[in-house]
């Protein structure tokens, strides 16, 4: 502290945060440690701590068991996986200020990667288990260098693994917590780790700390402890508008640099700016500081039941109601145990000698297993007595089981959950009457649920505020679509003319204003089965035909088996519809999309009509040429054949009249032959 010359002590601005943290710190104590105490009790009811102090120790004095059959902690893992399986979801709407559905899309895409890589999922488990047990939970929105060879930062999510450790502002009333003004989160650090990083720090006692948060000194043994502080400070400041449209503070621009521009200011008005400062620092001195980006403070608290009673807040989850039944449950199921581990064993009514020269079988007979058993079956006297006779224990006393079975069923009464919905066969009859049970018991804590929803809303607000500030350069980055599957889109891409003027910024994040939707119910694997199952029960109905013609790529891509993208794909190349709508910008409406594909498909059916038609037209155009093209070549052949014919027969006619000439020249040669012959041997028989 600095002293002036008077003694008195000088408040600078570090001393002036200083003191304001350790006030905050105490104000926050006092108005909340009677539901951190509460809370404290109910973490360790749902661990297992479940019998009064003194009752186990009066127990373990007297070597009495003290049972705990936990069934408050299945409760609340039942209320916890619920939420699990239907994690809310934030999507991105297009609001004003230079914004499209297109780039909603990229910003909704970009709020899901940066989901999914800084594991969001576990922060928001985290914090919702927290919330069911005890009452409240948070997560923190932090940055980080993409890699360690980058300049450039991503936003990331973080879990806050003891909520004890984050004093939230009192005087918050909104359930998202987004109208508080400060917060501090303490940590601990090994003290040689602080010596090196801050080597010329002193550290002190800090006094006023919270149940949960172990801080019996600042500095604890090897360990120190740090805080970091929020607080929104509110800086008078002149809004402007600019010719372009945008809205600036006057503290955040250059009047230089709108002149090079050209852009002049419209108009401007006196207001306050939110600024959000953040401190690290221990009881003595601050260690580091820093202005962060946005309006709100980057912790997110989520509560479980609320009430305002006399000015004093009341929080608790389910754990603080199942505290007394699950006390009698686990008293009288330990009654049960101890009757039956007490009882004594079965004995044996036997004549005095009837045992004699067996005694030690007969001895053991409770603890050991004979195939037989000897005795005398007469008496001292000589009588014949009846064999032994085992006496049976007394039995379970049913008023005992009854009030276990109470003590269960109002375990059941309070967290509103039934048979169906644990898992356990009930009076139900069908699926229906069982399906009803279970959105029973879910409505019983969907207050949890809404809760959950509406810090989630305002994680998306925060992030959707940081993001000009963190990718305001171009680069690519990955994004996620509600399919889960992953693509890379450049952000802030300056599309320049020949004279590198720039004329259009695409998939600009740092302009536009947008609203967070949290979309809820089952996620989207979940709601793709659905999908299906309801797709192939439409297909069996009238309608059923008109769909597959004009939907059966979308049908068969909700199948979730290998090969169905791939076939729906093929589908889809088929379909003339599908094959339009995937030319047709994102930022075109649904229904005018639908609308528009419907239209050019129609074209497109018609132009093929028509092109049909006209080949028809020439194919029996041809096929009436080819006939008349047949009829000539018929005709030419009859005509050819015909004058063959004619030139055949008297081809023919002439060649018999020339055989016949011959034949007629060779007769009379022969003729003239035998004549000769006939007068030579006539000569020769006159000789003779």
């Amino acid at each position: 502290m600095i002293i002036d010359e008077r003694g008195r002590p000088i408040v600078s601005d570090r001393n002036a945060v200083i003191i304001e943290c350790n006030e905050n710190l105490k104000t926050c104590v006092e108005a909340e440690s009677h539901n951190r105490a509460e809370a404290l009790n109910d973490l360790k009811f749902s661990a297992g701590d479940q019998w009064p102090t003194m009752i186990q120790t009066a127990r373990e004095l007297e070597h009495r068991p003290c049972l705990v059959i936990n069934k408050t902690d299945s409760f609340v893992r039942q209320a916890v996986n619920n939420m699990r399986e239907q994690r809310p979801r934030i999507t991105v709407h297009a609001v004003a200020g230079g914004a499209d559905k297109q780039k909603a899309n990229v910003v909704a895409g970009l709020m899901r990667h940066i989901q999914v890589k800084s594991r969001a999922d576990v922060a928001y488990d985290t914090a919702a288990d927290f919330q069911v047990r005890m009452g409240w939970g948070y997560w923190r929105i932090n940055t980080r260098y993409v890699r360690e060879d980058s300049f450039d930062q991503e936003i990331c999510l973080a879990r806050v693994r003891n909520p004890f450790t984050v004093y939230f502002d009192p005087s918050s009333i909104e359930p998202d917590g987004s109208d508080a003004e400060w917060c501090i989160i303490t940590d601990r650090m090994r003290k040689k780790k602080f010596q090196r990083k801050y080597p010329k720090a002193k550290w002190i006692d800090f006094k006023n700390t919270g149940a949960g948060d172990d801080l019996s000194d600042w500095a604890n043994g090897d360990e120190i402890r740090v805080a970091e502080y929020f607080k929104i400070e509110k800086v008078p400041d002149t809004l402007w508008q600019l010719s372009t449209g945008k809205n600036v503070y006057k503290s955040q621009v250059k009047q230089e640099d709108l002149d090079a521009q050209g852009i002049t200011v419209v108009q401007e008005r006196d207001t306050v700016r939110r600024r959000v400062m953040w401190y690290k620092m221990t009881a003595l001195e601050i260690l580091d500081k820093r202005e962060l980006p946005g309006r709100w403070i980057p912790v997110v608290p989520v509560y479980g039941a609320e009430y305002d009673i006399e000015g004093k807040v009341i929080r608790y989850g389910m754990v603080r109601g199942l505290q007394d039944p699950q006390r009698m449950y686990n008293y009288w199921r330990t009654s049960e145990t101890e009757v039956v581990a007490l009882a004594p064993k079965a004995p044996w009514l036997i004549e005095e000698n009837q045992i004699e020269g067996h005694e030690e079988e007969w001895d053991n007979a409770n603890n050991r297993s004979y195939s037989h058993l000897k005795y005398k079956a007469v008496s001292l006297e000589g009588t014949p007595i009846p064999p032994p006779i085992r006496q049976q224990p007394q039995g379970m006393p049913a008023a005992q089981v009854n009030a276990a079975m109470g003590a269960s069923e109002d375990m059941k009464a309070v967290a509103g959950m039934f048979d169906p919905a644990l898992g356990a066969e009930g009076q139900e009859t069908s699926g229906v009457m069982v399906q009803r049970r279970q959105q029973q018991s879910d409505r019983s804590n969907f207050h949890f649920y809404d809760n959950l929803c509406r810090s989630i809303q305002h994680t998306g607000q925060i992030i959707l505020d940081w993001i000009p500030h963190y990718y305001d350069t171009q680069r690519v980055i990955r994004i996620i679509g509600e399919d889960g599957v992953p693509d890379s889109v450049t952000i802030n891409q300056k599309v320049t003319d020949e004279l590198g003027v720039v004329q259009q910024v695409l998939n600009d994040v740092t302009v536009g204003e947008y609203d967070i939707v949290i979309d809820t119910g089952p996620g989207y694997q979940t709601k793709r089965q659905e999908n299906a199952e309801n797709m192939l029960g439409l297909l069996g109905t009238p309608i059923g035909e008109k769909v597959a013609m004009v939907a059966d790529d979308i049908v068969v891509r909700q199948f979730d088996w290998p090969g169905a993208d791939q076939i729906a794909d093929r589908l889809a190349a088929a379909n003339p519809i599908a094959g339009v709508e995937s030319q047709i910008p994102d930022d075109v409406p649904d229904q005018a999309k639908a609308l528009i594909a419907h239209l050019i498909a129609q074209n497109k059916q018609q132009a093929q009509a028509l092109q049909q038609a006209e080949l028809e037209r020439k194919y029996r155009m041809s096929i009436e040429q080819m006939k008349q093209q047949g009829e000539t070549q018929r005709t030419t052949m009859q005509d050819e054949t015909k004058r063959h014919d004619i030139a055949s027969r008297d081809t023919t006619a002439r060649d018999i009249e020339e055989i016949k000439g011959q034949v007629a020249l060779l007769l009379a040669h022969l003729d003239t032959r035998d004549k000769r012959e006939a007068l030579t041997a006539a000569k020769e028989s006159a000789v003779n």
